[in-house]
């Protein structure tokens, strides 16, 4: 078992007391991290260890969970531990409807093939949570994707989101190293075969993107070779990128983010296009989440994710458009990302 009985139990506590808590494993590793305390709306990163949250572009604003409490002290004190007064941000409760998508992803391709760019879409796959054992479904889901980052975390602010993301944001170690991915395009699993155009030129846009903001902070980026990066049955293309950098790492994450990844490029005219034809609110989804520690910050962008509560569920999963993007194959590429988290949760049902 990923996890143990104690953080299991100590979370479910955090989630039934509506106390700030965060579950986390990193990428590669098989050691999960619990931690507990009161949420903040400022994070120093200086100072501040712990877990921190940023919505879909509100650069600069952060939720800090500071670790005050462990699993087990929280398990020993739940009887004295109030239920906290503050309801959480609730989850969408309507799926996009699949000619409402269509509709959306015309007019922004018709619209990209006048100006060029690209605008990312997406959309909410969502259904009854009633019956749902969320951290059972945390089992299943990090042990599906070992290499990414795993987080469970629940606030007053953003409500209890889960997910597992691929994508390294930004990561800055004590010794002044920093790294970063340019990952975008998208398709089932291939050994062999090349990438084709519309893929290419959805990755190129991401990379040209982060290479420049670093550039315009003075920083130097170094991009490496080309890689496919899988993540069930599907992989993304992936360039990493590397520099040498001693500076607050939440000024270069909050220049980065969002990401052409998440939200295109021209950046103002993709988030034109995502308050035009998206009726969600994408709240975390597409912002970022992290951890400061002994070893410095490591910032990922939350997406593969879902936020839920005691009775729904809402599942993020969206993909970059082009000019050459076609309705049918987005739909397919979304339902593809979020295949085994959707299965991960009716699997989980008591």
């Amino acid at each position: 078992m990923l996890l143990s009985t104690s953080i299991s139990r100590a979370a479910s506590l955090c989630i039934e007391k509506r106390l700030p808590f965060a579950i986390y494993m990193m990428p590669g590793s098989d050691h999960v991290i619990f931690l507990a305390g009161d949420e903040s709306t400022q994070c120093n990163s200086d100072v501040d260890h712990g877990f921190f949250i940023s919505e879909f572009n509100t650069s600069g604003r952060r939720i800090m969970i500071a670790p005050r409490y462990t699993a087990e002290q929280i398990i020993e004190n739940a009887d004295t531990i109030a239920t906290r007064d503050s309801a959480a941000v609730k989850p969408v409760d309507c799926s996009t409807p699949r000619d409402e998508y269509d509709n959306a992803l015309n007019k922004v391709v018709n619209g990209l093939k006048l100006r060029g760019g690209k605008t990312v879409i997406s959309r909410v796959i969502c259904g009854d949570a009633a019956d749902i054992d969320w951290l059972s479904v945390a089992e299943k889901y990090f042990t599906c994707f070992p290499s990414t980052f795993r987080y469970l975390y629940y606030t007053a602010a953003t409500g209890a989101w889960l997910g597992a993301s691929p994508e390294l944001l930004l990561e800055c170690d004590n010794a002044g190293n920093l790294s970063t991915m340019s990952l975008a395009g998208t398709r089932m699993k291939s050994s062999d075969a090349a990438w084709d155009d519309k893929n290419r030129e959805e990755h190129d846009y991401v990379t040209r993107y982060i290479v420049d903001k670093l550039l315009s902070l003075g920083i130097n980026a170094a991009v490496g070779c080309a890689e496919n990066v899988s993540y069930g049955a599907i992989e993304h293309l992936c360039h990493r990128i590397t520099a040498r950098y001693a500076g607050n790492p939440f000024i270069v994450a909050d220049m980065l983010s969002p990401t052409p990844a998440l939200a295109g490029t021209p950046l103002d005219k993709a988030l034109n296009d995502i308050t035009l034809n998206e009726r969600h609110p994408r709240r975390c989804y597409g912002g970022y989440v992290g951890v400061t520690d002994s070893e410095g910050t490591h910032i990922f962008v939350n997406l593969r994710c879902v936020h839920f509560d005691e009775a729904r569920y809402c599942i993020y999963a969206g993909g970059g458009i082009t000019a050459k993007s076609e309705s049918a194959t987005e739909w397919d590429e979304t339902s593809a990302k979020s295949q085994v988290l959707l299965n991960a949760i009716n699997q989980s049902r008591s």
